[in-house]
Formats: structure tokens, C-alpha cells, sequence
């Protein structure tokens, strides 16, 4: 049964941040919110309202159409059982199981129902990301072997190129370079990072796992993008983005530098103010490269 509203809708408008007329414009094209009448005829939103509104902010803040954003907001409202708690937290020990088990036919399935279940931010965010960090440090403790750690990184990597290929750039769509940091190994994130850039009709570049400064400067001196977006998970590889910044401003100025990783996330003081940095999660950094990108087409400042 729907529990009644117990919020306002300026109260709606300042626990969400979305102004009145767009919550008035989203349940009229929509139908998302649902709020409940009092007698007055005067709309009142539930908790379960202010989740929705949440969830279509971010999915629109994403890029996604909002006529898609609430076709899955209201797919996730209809199916509480399958996209959210215990079965995601099941599918999540069932690949990890699979893959330590090099059984790529259990994986295949378990990965095949998470997306046909959750949309592809919620599917990495919620199961992919910690369920990659669960491996790692397994491996780190010496629970499980370098094998059995480098199957199921390889499993990830071949789903996501899969995804990836499944869609091509729009239009005039802004490009991105993408590329690990000299030394750095671990591209998991950036992959889906590149994947959901390709979801949204952006044409990437992906160069992948440890490019030298040399060849990643010279590739964007010839690309020219609008965007470069670099990860680094250790320290080590981190420090390799000033000298690749520097080199940039001066040989494609244009181009806007994004910068991510575990190495960053940790340590603030490896961060740097002329490139920007995108966030501990992968909602933000695709917000940020979205922004960027659409700054720099147009010519407009970020």
C-alpha cells in the first residue's frame, strides 16, 4: 500500500534540488513523481517520492534522457524484489564465487541478469566497482592466487568491451582521449568509465593500461579532444600528471584534463588545480566530462 505524502513541495524543491516547475513538468510528461492530493487539491510527496526524484536527478545529471531516466526510475519502483538489496548483494557473491570458481558460464549468467536487472551506472557502482575491490584485496591477502585474480579482471574487461561496442558516437559529439598513467595497471574503472561515455554518444579514444608520457602527450597533440581522462590508482603513477598537464597547456590548450583514480581519491595532495579532478565517483566524472565536453564544442568556459 502507498503511504500518504508528508512533504511539501518546497520542501520537495530543497532536499532535491529540483525546482517545483521541473517536479510539476516530470509527473505531468512523465509520471514520475507520484505525489498524493490533500483535500485542497494541494500536492504531498512521500519518502518513496523523494528517492524517485533523486534517482531521475542523477540519471539526468548523467546525460541520460529524461524520458528514459523515468522509464528506469519506474521500472526500479515496480521491481523492489530484483533491483535493489538482497538479490543485487546475491548476484554480486554469485560472480564472485563464479570467478574465483573459473566458471565463466555461472559469471556470464550472474552478469547477464545484474544489467538485465539495473541500468549500467547502478550495475558498476553497486556491484562491479566493489566487487573488483573485493578480488583485490583478497589477492592482496594471499586468499585467493594471481590466476584466479587475473580471470576475473579479464572476464570484466571482455564484458565491458562488449558494452562498449554496442553503441557508436553521435553526430558532432565531443571526443575523449582516455588512458592509465605511466605504470598504472589496473583500468577497470576506466573502462567503465569509457563505457558509459559511449552510452551517452560520445566518441572515446581508449588507450588503456600504462601509456608512456611521451606517447599519451603526442596522442592528444594529434587528437586534439575536448577532453583527456587519466587514472591513476598508486602514487606513483599519479605523479606522472603534472608533467603531462604542463606539456598539454602549451601543445592543446583546448583540451580539458580530467584526472581520477584510488591514488587521488586517498591523497588530496596529489590532486593539482590546472586539470580537474573527477571525483571519487563514476556519476561525477561523467557529469564533469559531459559539462566539459559540451563547454568545449561550443566554445564556452567550463
Amino acid at each position: 500500500m502507498r503511504k500518504p505524502g508528508i512533504y511539501r513541495i518546497a520542501q520537495v524543491e530543497s532536499m532535491t534540488g529540483v525546482s517545483a516547475h521541473a517536479l510539476r513538468a516530470w509527473e505531468r510528461r512523465y509520471g514520475v513523481p507520484r505525489p498524493s492530493r490533500t483535500g485542497g487539491q494541494q500536492r504531498t510527496y512521500s519518502e518513496a517520492d523523494i528517492a524517485m526524484i533523486r534517482r531521475m536527478h542523477e540519471l539526468a545529471s548523467q546525460g541520460v534522457p529524461l524520458a528514459r531516466a523515468a522509464e528506469i526510475v519506474l521500472q526500479e519502483a515496480a521491481t523492489p524484489g530484483e533491483g535493489t538489496g538482497p538479490r543485487i548483494a546475491l548476484l554480486k557473491t554469485e560472480l564472485f564465487d563464479a570467478l574465483l570458481a573459473f566458471d565463466e558460464p555461472r559469471a556470464a549468467a550472474a552478469w547477464t541478469e545484474l544489467f538485465d536487472t539495473l541500468d549500467l551506472l547502478s550495475g558498476f557502482e553497486r556491484v562491479v566497482v566493489p566487487l573488483m575491490r573485493d578480488i583485490g584485496i583478497a589477492w592482496h591477502e594471499q586468499r585467493i592466487t594471481i590466476a584466479q585474480e587475473h580471470f576475473a579482471s579479464n572476464f570484466v574487461r571482455a564484458r565491458l568491451d562488449q558494452l562498449s561496442r554496442q553503441v557508436q558516437p553521435l553526430p558532432g559529439a565531443a571526443t575523449v582521449v582516455l588512458a592509465c598513467l605511466e605504470g598504472e595497471h589496473h583500468e577497470i574503472g576506466l573502462l567503465m568509465l569509457a563505457v558509459m561515455l559511449r552510452f551517452q554518444g560520445i566518441r572515446t579514444i581508449y588507450l588503456g593500461q600504462d601509456v608512456p608520457d611521451e606517447d599519451l602527450i603526442r596522442t592528444v597533440e594529434d587528437a586534439q579532444p575536448e577532453v583527456l581522462a587519466v587514472n591513476a590508482g598508486t602514487p606513483e603513477g599519479a605523479r606522472h600528471l603534472p608533467g603531462v598537464v604542463n606539456a598539454l597547456a602549451e601543445t592543446a590548450p583546448l583540451t580539458a584534463i580530467v584526472y581520477g583514480g584510488g591514488a587521488f581519491d586517498a591523497d588530496p595532495s596529489l590532486r593539482i588545480e590546472n586539470a580537474y579532478y573527477g571525483g571519487p565517483r563514476l556519476v561525477e566524472a561523467v557529469a564533469l566530462i559531459n559539462q566539459l565536453g559540451r563547454s568545449r564544442i561550443t566554445g564556452g568556459a567550463a
